[in-house]
């Protein structure tokens, strides 16, 4: 892919093969030298946190060329996340006398359960709820102790205040933990977050009555897959209870066990319904630890949807869906199909949001917008994409571009890295326009900077060898790194790269001045390996951006001072990039130390070099050029002449040559206008050649006639109509080309048409021809051209052809051209909905058929309140279907869903809502 980068080689430069052994000595100087640097500086040998962990999709972008129809196949990745994204985890926790050395155990490892959590997801929340016996509990029979709070202190208070008091003299074992679940689906313990993944952790010994508190085992499945709750059921196991999966008898005798029996396996029941997990028979002592597992191996199940697609490409995984214990790998065969009619030349775009357990991490699904098209720039107008040219290897300061350093030191780095690096043919210039364009972008506003750069341009300039700039780049580091809040806060590149910490103060140093002394010969080595270790130091993407961009000699080197391995390459790319680590060392300083005068890409990166990870949000961002492969269109017509002598005639004729693309390109004839054609049938054959190497031709017969030619005009008609299909409502338009290739003049021209017609005459508009009626006839000259066009619009659904004619004076020698057709297609956009008669929280299906490809659907009720985000995309095929929320406190009663779209007639379909049905008395054990 051409996100990858390729290895490259260069050769080394004549100026720097010196003496073996004083290269020896002078990079075991450096060597020492920066080994005291990373002792000295603090955070240069241990990063103040770990590297960033593996991206949770992989590849995260996709960017390639395809032909129209083509398909590419990708390995898809995606890394679950340990515990889920956005966690709401609500403990509820049986309250009955056997419970209290489990109650003990929470109480006493309740870190180890919200700690595992928290790490994992810091924007965590935690409810504690405590359930009884509704045959002797009454109102005490469901307890919410702390409602979802993110302070781990209120959940501690919580926890505390779980008790064993309730249960006492029950007849049976049966408690009711089904009625908890309702409850706390249903809100109880709080509102559980837009986005969020809602868990409760049932934590009991025994069974639950059904109906609980009114409610059946049914009641509590759907009101916890309505609200989108997984459970976590862990089993414990004791003498009095009959367990989570028992069916209301402990063993114990007709003493503990006098209330009917039940249906086994609710448990199970409830954790397959909600994709969560069982945990059996688990010892008291055992209880929080098996939590804390099991909120960090909870059943994952990782799905997608595309969201601003263009409607040119399709992607599709394989299998659709995919379930994983959470922190483990999704693995999906991706493919992506440009359509056959897809634009060429342009860069079309989809996005992929990968959804864990139906829903997105980030809390919200991206905007459904597509991005626009991207088209090519046409020959002699630049590049491919438009984008700005890239500087060649000739090029001797920086291109001009300014940078976008936040505090303006970027722009002092590119100035001095621009300046100083192109004074000097060898090794300085890359030294000097690498330290000092680095350090300098390291710590401006507490003087650092300042003095650093000092240091660079008078010392760095005194040592014809390369050595020099071992000591500003030292002191650059040391001084960048150093003091109070300055240290803290912006040595790692407040100005032009990031603003984490000390390391990218340390990484632009190591990075930067090794690249630039020596030549390159060792120092990329060294320069790569130090600076690539310490590009993560005290903030990562400080450290990368100093480290690598910032840092070193790229425009220094390479292409101010003409060092190419010694400030780009050995010190840089090949030291940094592939021996050092990516951003260690991989440009060091090039791109912002002289080519783009230090701001372009230093400002933007860095990060603020805080111990908060940037979250996830689990996205594919794909990229497809469609490649041109379509010739241009030749239009040269039929000419008959006639001889001004026994030689034939002159005859200058037009070829014209459209590319989609390229638009007009020039055309080349065989024989050439103005030449002379003898007298009988000539063939002229015309080609042309677009941008991108695709070849079209036309041909023409040129017949000269000796005089004196017949009195003949040779008409011809040719029609296209677009847009097909179209849309009831929608205008489709014909353009009739009508030609004459002569001898004579055509005069009386007119053109007629049939239109596929309707049952209903109203269903279709026709607009008048633009020329060439009955009223008002037209002339072509001999070799000429004109277009003719009309508009029709149909208010139902037709499929025929449009039949033209073309008719005029004098005679025509050849009617066959004189006709011509031209399919018609119509569609009706169609909605259906289902079920057609719904209750509060439940979800309706809108499908729709026959709709314009890759439109925006609005659905909406009305009456009653639609759900945000109610709109979804067509495919290609014309097709759609969507998920519509009848929101749970809405209105009863008839209503309507709408399905609009811009420029089409909104349809419209009738959904009955009604209560939901209570659950019905219990007549067990009744006479």
């Amino acid at each position: 892919m051409r996100s990858v980068r390729g290895f490259q080689h260069f050769r080394p430069l004549a100026g720097v093969r010196g003496d073996a052994r004083a290269r020896a000595l002078r990079v075991g100087t450096l060597t020492a030298v920066l080994l005291l640097v990373i002792s000295v500086v603090p955070g240069a040998a241990a990063g103040k946190r770990a590297a960033a962990e593996r991206p949770a999709v992989t590849p995260a972008v996709v960017d390639e060329p395809l032909d129209p129809g083509d398909a590419l196949t990708v390995d898809k990745k995606v890394r679950t996340p340990v515990v889920p994204p956005r966690p709401d985890v609500v403990l509820l926790v049986d309250g009955t006398g056997s419970m209290q050395p489990t109650i003990d155990n929470v109480q006493a490892n309740l870190e180890q359960i919200t700690s595992e959590v928290r790490e994992q997801q810091p924007d965590s929340r935690f409810a504690v709820a405590t359930y009884g016996d509704q045959q002797v509990d009454g109102e005490r029979v469901f307890t919410v102790l702390q409602g979802l709070t993110d302070d781990l202190g209120d959940v501690r208070d919580g926890v505390d205040q779980l008790t064993d008091d309730r249960g006492s003299y029950s007849p049976g074992p049966a408690e009711d933990w089904i009625n908890g679940l309702w409850q706390i689906a249903n809100g109880a313990s709080g509102t559980f977050r837009e986005g969020a993944s809602p868990v409760v952790v049932l934590v009991g010994d025994a069974s639950s009555h059904d109906p609980s508190k009114g409610h059946s085992l049914t009641d509590g499945i759907n009101a916890l897959k309505d609200a989108g709750v997984r459970v976590l059921a862990v089993d414990v196991a004791t003498e009095l209870g009959d367990g989570l999966n028992g069916n209301g008898d402990n063993g114990n005798g007709p003493g503990q066990n006098q209330e009917p029996t039940h249906d086994p396996d609710q448990a199970t029941k409830v954790v397959q319904a909600t994709g969560g997990r069982l945990f059996q028979d688990i010892e008291a002592d055992e209880v929080a630890g098996t939590v804390a597992e099991g909120l960090t191996n909870l059943p994952t199940t990782v799905s997608y949807q595309t969201f601003g697609c263009d409607p040119a490409l399709s992607v599709t995984l394989d299998p659709a869906t995919r379930q994983v214990t959470s922190g483990e790998v999704a693995t999906f065969t991706e493919t992506i199909t440009v359509a056959d009619d897809a634009p060429q030349g342009v860069t079309v775009h989809c996005g992929v949001q990968f959804l864990l357990d139906g829903k997105p991490p980030a809390g919200q699904m991206p905007d459904d917008v597509i991005p626009a098209r991207e088209f090519r720039v046409q020959r002699g107008n630049g590049n491919s994409q438009g984008l700005p040219g890239t500087p060649h290897e000739d090029d001797t300061g920086g291109n001009g571009d300014p940078g976008s350093g936040t505090d303006g030191s970027g722009s002092v780095a590119g100035a001095i890295g621009g300046a100083v690096g192109g004074t000097d043919g060898g090794g300085n210039g890359g030294l000097i326009g690498g330290a000092a364009g680095g350090v300098s972008s390291g710590s401006d506003g507490c003087g650092g900077g300042s003095i650093a750069g000092l240091a660079a341009g008078g010392v760095g300039g005194s040592d014809n060898g390369g050595n020099g700039g071992v000591i500003p780049g030292v002191l650059g580091g040391l001084i960048g790194g150093s003091g109070g809040d300055c240290g803290a806060g912006a040595s790692g590149g407040s100005g032009a790269g990031g603003n984490g910490a000390d390391g990218g103060s340390v990484a632009g140093v190591i990075g930067g001045v090794i690249g630039g002394a020596d030549g390159g010969q060792n120092a990329g080595l060294i320069g790569g390996l130090l600076g690539g270790a310490t590009s993560g130091s005290g903030g990562e993407i400080g450290g990368q951006q100093n480290g690598g961009q910032n840092g070193g000699g790229q425009n220094g080197g390479q292409q101010n001072g003409g060092d190419q391995n010694g400030g780009q390459q050995n010190g840089g790319q090949n030291g940094g990039d592939q021996n050092g680590g990516q951003n260690g060392g991989n440009q060091n300083g090039g791109q912002n130390g002289g080519d783009q005068n230090g701001g372009q890409n230093g400002g933007p990166g860095g990060g603020d070099g805080g111990d908060d990870p940037t979250p996830e949000d689990y996205q594919q961002h794909i990229s497809i050029t469609v490649n041109d492969v379509t010739a241009p269109v030749i239009t040269v017509d039929d000419r008959t002449i006639e001889a001004t002598d026994d030689n034939g005639t002159e005859v200058d004729f037009t070829a014209t040559a459209q590319d989609a693309v390229d638009g007009d390109l020039p055309v080349s004839c065989d024989p050439d206008p103005g030449w002379r054609f003898p007298v009988g049938r000539t063939r002229v054959s015309c080609t042309a050649t677009d941008s991108s190497g695709n070849t079209g031709t036309g041909t023409a017969t040129f017949t000269v006639l000796p005089a004196p030619v017949p009195d003949e005009a040779d008409l011809a008609v040719t029609t296209a109509v677009g847009p097909t299909p179209t849309y009831i409502g929608l205008r489709t338009r014909a353009r009739l080309t009508l030609t004459n290739a002569g001898p004579e003049a055509a005069k009386n021209v007119v053109v007629t048409t049939a239109w596929p017609r309707t049952k209903d005459a109203d269903d279709r508009d026709l607009s008048t021809l633009s020329r060439c009626t009955r009223t008002t006839p037209c002339t072509i000259a001999p070799g000429g051209r004109i277009t003719v066009t009309q508009t029709a619009v149909y208010r139902t659904a037709i499929r025929g052809d449009l039949k033209v004619s073309v008719s005029g004076s004098p005679r025509d020698p050849r009617r066959a051209d004189n006709t011509d057709t031209a399919r018609v297609q119509v569609l009706r956009p169609k909605l259906t909905v289902t079920p057609k008669v719904a209750r509060p929280g439940d979800v309706a299906v809108a499908r729709g058929k026959d709709f314009p490809p890759g439109a925006t659907v609005a659905l909406s009720w009305n009456p009653g309140v639609t759900a945000a985000r109610s709109t979804v995309r067509v495919g290609r095929d014309g097709t759609f279907e969507a998920q519509v929320l009848v929101l749970r406190k809405d209105r009863l009663g008839p209503r309507t869903l709408r399905a609009a779209v811009t420029g089409l007639e909104r349809l419209e379909k009738p959904v009955l809502v009604v209560r939901r049905h209570l659950q019905p008395p219990d007549f067990a054990g009744r006479g």
